[in-house]
Protein backbone atom coordinates (compact mmCIF):
# COMPACT_ATOMS: atom_id res chain seq x y z
CA UNK A 1 0.00 0.00 0.00
CA UNK A 2 2.75 2.66 0.65
CA UNK A 3 4.74 1.51 -2.49
CA UNK A 4 1.29 2.68 -4.67
CA UNK A 5 0.86 5.79 -2.65
CA UNK A 6 4.94 6.48 -3.01
CA UNK A 7 4.25 5.98 -7.14
CA UNK A 8 1.21 8.31 -7.06
CA UNK A 9 3.26 10.44 -5.39
CA UNK A 10 6.20 10.65 -7.89
CA UNK A 11 3.38 10.31 -11.50
CA UNK A 12 1.95 13.76 -9.87
CA UNK A 13 5.19 15.54 -9.22
CA UNK A 14 6.37 14.36 -12.45
CA UNK A 15 3.17 16.23 -14.46
CA UNK A 16 3.52 19.18 -12.22
CA UNK A 17 7.13 19.67 -13.22
CA UNK A 18 6.14 19.13 -17.06
CA UNK A 19 3.05 21.05 -17.25
CA UNK A 20 2.85 24.89 -19.04
CA UNK A 21 0.97 28.03 -17.78
CA UNK A 22 -2.02 28.37 -20.25
CA UNK A 23 -2.65 32.35 -21.32
CA UNK A 24 -3.98 34.32 -24.15
CA UNK A 25 -3.44 37.79 -25.56
CA UNK A 26 -5.78 40.39 -27.30
CA UNK A 27 -4.90 44.24 -28.42
CA UNK A 28 -6.76 46.79 -28.97
CA UNK A 29 -5.02 49.71 -30.60
CA UNK A 30 -5.94 52.80 -29.20
CA UNK A 31 -5.35 56.39 -30.90
CA UNK A 32 -5.67 60.12 -29.86
CA UNK A 33 -6.18 62.40 -33.36
CA UNK A 34 -5.47 65.92 -32.33
CA UNK A 35 -6.93 67.99 -35.42
CA UNK A 36 -5.84 71.83 -35.11
CA UNK A 37 -8.28 74.25 -34.80
CA UNK A 38 -7.33 77.86 -35.67
CA UNK A 39 -9.72 80.32 -36.64
CA UNK A 40 -9.76 84.30 -36.44
CA UNK A 41 -13.61 85.98 -36.56
CA UNK A 42 -13.53 89.88 -37.30
CA UNK A 43 -17.51 89.85 -35.79
CA UNK A 44 -17.59 93.61 -36.12
CA UNK A 45 -15.62 96.82 -37.66
CA UNK A 46 -14.00 95.21 -40.72
CA UNK A 47 -13.95 98.14 -42.27
CA UNK A 48 -12.38 101.58 -40.56
CA UNK A 49 -12.38 105.30 -41.95
CA UNK A 50 -12.34 108.59 -40.17
CA UNK A 51 -14.01 110.70 -41.27
CA UNK A 52 -12.51 114.29 -40.20
CA UNK A 53 -15.63 117.59 -41.13
CA UNK A 54 -14.64 120.53 -38.56
CA UNK A 55 -11.71 122.50 -36.85
CA UNK A 56 -12.66 120.15 -33.56
CA UNK A 57 -11.80 117.19 -35.89
CA UNK A 58 -8.66 119.00 -36.85
CA UNK A 59 -7.88 119.59 -33.11
CA UNK A 60 -8.87 116.72 -30.82
CA UNK A 61 -8.85 113.39 -33.15
CA UNK A 62 -11.80 110.87 -33.54
CA UNK A 63 -11.81 108.30 -31.38
CA UNK A 64 -14.03 105.19 -30.27
CA UNK A 65 -13.37 105.96 -26.91
CA UNK A 66 -14.53 109.08 -24.31
CA UNK A 67 -16.57 111.71 -25.47
CA UNK A 68 -14.76 112.35 -28.43
CA UNK A 69 -17.03 112.71 -32.29
CA UNK A 70 -17.78 109.51 -33.16
CA UNK A 71 -17.21 107.39 -30.00
CA UNK A 72 -18.75 103.90 -30.24
CA UNK A 73 -18.25 103.88 -33.69
CA UNK A 74 -14.51 103.26 -34.66
CA UNK A 75 -14.32 99.96 -32.98
CA UNK A 76 -13.34 96.12 -34.40
CA UNK A 77 -14.58 93.13 -32.52
CA UNK A 78 -13.27 89.77 -33.01
CA UNK A 79 -12.60 86.78 -31.67
CA UNK A 80 -9.99 83.60 -31.82
CA UNK A 81 -11.01 79.99 -31.13
CA UNK A 82 -7.81 77.92 -31.26
CA UNK A 83 -7.41 73.93 -29.65
CA UNK A 84 -3.51 75.51 -29.04
CA UNK A 85 -1.74 78.38 -28.25
CA UNK A 86 -1.68 80.54 -30.37
CA UNK A 87 -0.11 84.39 -31.19
CA UNK A 88 -1.64 86.94 -32.99
CA UNK A 89 0.43 89.11 -35.61
CA UNK A 90 -0.67 92.23 -36.84
CA UNK A 91 0.58 95.27 -38.90
CA UNK A 92 0.35 97.83 -41.76
CA UNK A 93 1.11 96.55 -45.20
CA UNK A 94 2.57 99.85 -45.85
CA UNK A 95 4.98 102.30 -44.51
CA UNK A 96 2.20 104.92 -44.76
CA UNK A 97 -1.01 105.70 -45.45
CA UNK A 98 -1.39 106.27 -48.84
CA UNK A 99 -3.93 108.83 -50.65
CA UNK A 100 -6.53 107.70 -53.24
CA UNK A 101 -7.15 111.06 -55.28
CA UNK A 102 -3.41 111.43 -55.39
CA UNK A 103 -0.22 108.71 -54.29
CA UNK A 104 1.95 110.98 -53.97
CA UNK A 105 0.50 112.11 -50.77
CA UNK A 106 1.48 110.35 -47.35
CA UNK A 107 -0.10 110.17 -43.95
CA UNK A 108 2.51 108.44 -41.13
CA UNK A 109 0.79 105.69 -39.58
CA UNK A 110 1.06 107.04 -35.99
CA UNK A 111 -1.83 109.39 -36.95
CA UNK A 112 -3.97 106.76 -35.89
CA UNK A 113 -3.90 104.11 -33.00
CA UNK A 114 -6.17 101.88 -30.80
CA UNK A 115 -6.30 100.66 -27.41
CA UNK A 116 -6.91 96.88 -26.84
CA UNK A 117 -9.82 95.39 -25.02
CA UNK A 118 -10.34 92.19 -23.44
CA UNK A 119 -14.13 91.02 -23.75
CA UNK A 120 -12.93 87.47 -22.59
CA UNK A 121 -12.31 84.76 -19.76
CA UNK A 122 -8.32 84.00 -20.69
CA UNK A 123 -7.19 87.06 -18.79
CA UNK A 124 -4.05 89.66 -19.71
CA UNK A 125 -0.63 89.42 -16.99
CA UNK A 126 -1.01 92.56 -14.71
CA UNK A 127 0.54 96.00 -16.85
CA UNK A 128 4.09 95.95 -16.50
CA UNK A 129 4.95 92.45 -14.86
CA UNK A 130 7.18 89.96 -16.64
CA UNK A 131 6.30 87.27 -18.70
CA UNK A 132 4.88 84.42 -16.55
CA UNK A 133 4.48 86.73 -13.79
CA UNK A 134 0.68 86.31 -13.08
CA UNK A 135 0.02 82.56 -12.87
CA UNK A 136 -3.90 82.73 -13.51
CA UNK A 137 -3.15 85.10 -16.96
CA UNK A 138 -3.10 83.38 -20.46
CA UNK A 139 -2.10 86.59 -22.46
CA UNK A 140 0.14 88.59 -23.09
CA UNK A 141 0.63 92.06 -25.31
CA UNK A 142 4.05 93.73 -25.79
CA UNK A 143 2.69 97.04 -27.55
CA UNK A 144 -0.64 97.42 -25.46
CA UNK A 145 1.09 97.29 -22.51
CA UNK A 146 -0.98 93.91 -21.83
CA UNK A 147 -4.69 96.19 -22.27
CA UNK A 148 -3.43 99.07 -20.76
CA UNK A 149 -2.36 101.66 -23.04
CA UNK A 150 -2.95 102.73 -26.36
CA UNK A 151 -0.52 101.85 -29.37
CA UNK A 152 0.01 103.29 -32.76
CA UNK A 153 -0.45 101.25 -35.85
CA UNK A 154 2.65 99.23 -36.43
CA UNK A 155 4.30 97.79 -39.72
CA UNK A 156 3.41 94.50 -40.65
CA UNK A 157 4.47 92.09 -38.06
CA UNK A 158 4.06 93.09 -34.96
CA UNK A 159 2.68 90.73 -32.28
CA UNK A 160 0.06 91.95 -30.84
CA UNK A 161 -1.63 89.01 -28.36
CA UNK A 162 0.82 86.23 -27.39
CA UNK A 163 0.61 83.16 -24.66
CA UNK A 164 1.82 84.12 -21.40
CA UNK A 165 3.95 80.89 -21.41
CA UNK A 166 2.93 79.77 -18.20
CA UNK A 167 0.22 76.58 -17.47
CA UNK A 168 -2.50 78.29 -18.52
CA UNK A 169 -2.40 78.27 -22.45
CA UNK A 170 -4.52 81.00 -24.23
CA UNK A 171 -6.31 78.16 -25.97
CA UNK A 172 -10.05 77.88 -26.07
CA UNK A 173 -12.74 79.37 -27.69
CA UNK A 174 -14.75 82.70 -28.33
CA UNK A 175 -15.91 83.14 -24.99
CA UNK A 176 -12.46 82.22 -23.99
CA UNK A 177 -10.55 84.62 -26.30
CA UNK A 178 -12.60 87.79 -27.51
CA UNK A 179 -11.40 91.20 -27.78
CA UNK A 180 -11.58 95.02 -28.85
CA UNK A 181 -9.95 97.44 -30.84
CA UNK A 182 -10.67 100.53 -29.82
CA UNK A 183 -9.47 102.98 -32.72
CA UNK A 184 -8.65 106.82 -32.86
CA UNK A 185 -6.85 109.30 -34.97
CA UNK A 186 -5.25 112.39 -34.46
CA UNK A 187 -5.84 112.04 -30.89
CA UNK A 188 -1.93 112.37 -29.88
CA UNK A 189 -1.77 110.11 -26.55
CA UNK A 190 0.97 108.90 -25.49
CA UNK A 191 2.57 104.59 -24.53
CA UNK A 192 4.91 104.13 -21.82
CA UNK A 193 5.98 101.62 -24.55
CA UNK A 194 8.80 102.50 -26.92
CA UNK A 195 7.48 103.44 -30.22
CA UNK A 196 4.20 103.26 -29.62
CA UNK A 197 2.70 106.42 -28.85
CA UNK A 198 0.72 108.07 -31.38
CA UNK A 199 2.22 111.22 -33.16
CA UNK A 200 2.44 114.29 -30.49
CA UNK A 201 1.94 116.44 -32.87
CA UNK A 202 -2.29 116.93 -33.81
CA UNK A 203 -3.22 117.07 -37.05
CA UNK A 204 -3.95 120.80 -37.21
CA UNK A 205 -0.87 121.58 -36.21
CA UNK A 206 1.60 119.57 -38.28
CA UNK A 207 3.97 120.80 -40.41
CA UNK A 208 3.69 120.52 -43.19
CA UNK A 209 -0.25 120.07 -42.93
CA UNK A 210 -1.75 116.82 -44.23
CA UNK A 211 -3.00 117.48 -47.71
CA UNK A 212 -7.13 116.97 -48.01
CA UNK A 213 -7.32 113.10 -49.45
CA UNK A 214 -8.51 109.94 -48.45
CA UNK A 215 -5.86 108.20 -47.17
CA UNK A 216 -5.89 104.01 -46.94
CA UNK A 217 -3.55 101.55 -46.08
CA UNK A 218 -4.65 97.81 -45.23
CA UNK A 219 -3.86 96.19 -41.42
CA UNK A 220 -3.02 92.32 -42.05
CA UNK A 221 -3.93 90.01 -38.86
CA UNK A 222 -2.44 87.09 -39.37
CA UNK A 223 -3.43 84.21 -36.60
CA UNK A 224 -0.50 81.20 -35.84
CA UNK A 225 0.01 78.38 -33.69
CA UNK A 226 2.87 79.34 -30.83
Amino acid sequence: MKKINLLAIMLLCGLTAFSQAVKDRSVIPVAVNLNQVLRLSITNGGNIEFVFNTIDDYKNGLSADGATPGAGIYKTDFTVASSTRWKLTYGAEQTTFIGTDNPTNTLTLNNVGFKLVNNGINTFEAAGSLIGATPAASLFSTPTKNASQVSALMVYPEDLIADNNTINANAGDAADNSFTLNWRAGTAETSTVALHSLNAVKLIDQKPSPRPDRYVVNVLFDLVME
